[in-house]
Parts: structure tokens; sequence; C-alpha cells
């Protein structure tokens, strides 16, 4: 397993993600849940070098626009940026560790224009 807390400790870039969707579509909170708690989706620990939320959420967003060469465009809400983001049933920074993986989104914004779910 990739020692993200000895990674992110040495000043070196890094992002989270998967390579998983030339496969099967993706959840990403399978990977931030992952990322906080060392844990595979059977519940067992798999490592230790765990990294807090904030920082698994800023090397899922902003620190791989850098790696696309778009961090003028994604990775952060910004004025003069692509309004892409999500809204989530619940709150990522507050729920249990491992109630992250069960996050689901319920509206989807890419570009300022619902994609998927409305608010009502």
């Amino acid at each position: 397993m990739p020692p993200m807390r000895a990674i992110q400790a040495s000043g070196v870039r890094w992002g989270l993600g998967t390579d998983t969707l030339g496969v099967a579509p993706y959840n990403p909170f399978y990977s931030l849940w992952w990322a906080t708690t060392g844990k595979m989706l059977d519940g067992s620990v798999v490592h230790n070098q765990t990294v807090i939320r904030k920082d698994a959420l800023i090397a899922h967003t902003r620190s791989n626009a850098y790696f696309l060469f778009q961090e003028k465009n994604l990775g952060s809400i910004e004025k003069g940026k692509l309004a892409d983001f999500v809204v989530l049933d619940r709150d990522y920074m507050t729920v249990p560790l491992d109630e992250i993986r069960d996050i689901r989104p319920v509206m989807t914004v890419v570009g300022g224009k619902t994609v998927f779910g409305a608010i009502n």
C-alpha cells in the first residue's frame, strides 16, 4: 500500500483516485474512505498510512486538477473556474469515517449545468 502520510509529509505532490474506470463505474467515496480508514471494502485494515479527510479530499480534487494541467479550471470552487460540483446526502467532513463510503450524490453540476438530480 502506498505510504500516503509519508508521501504527504515529504512535500511531494500526490493525488488520489483509481484506474478502475477502464473496467467498471467508480464511486470516488470508496477511495476517500480507504485513504482515511485504511480499510478494504470487506472492512479489513490493509494499511496504517491514512490521511485526514481534508487531505484526502484535496488529493482527489485540487491535486488531481494540477496533474491534469487544469488547476486554472478545476479542483476548487473559485471565480473564473468551471462550476463543477456535487451536492451530497451527508456532510463528508463530519460523518463517521466508516460512513464515507456510503455517501451518495443528490445533484451533480458540470460547467454550471445540472446533469444529475435536482433540488426542490
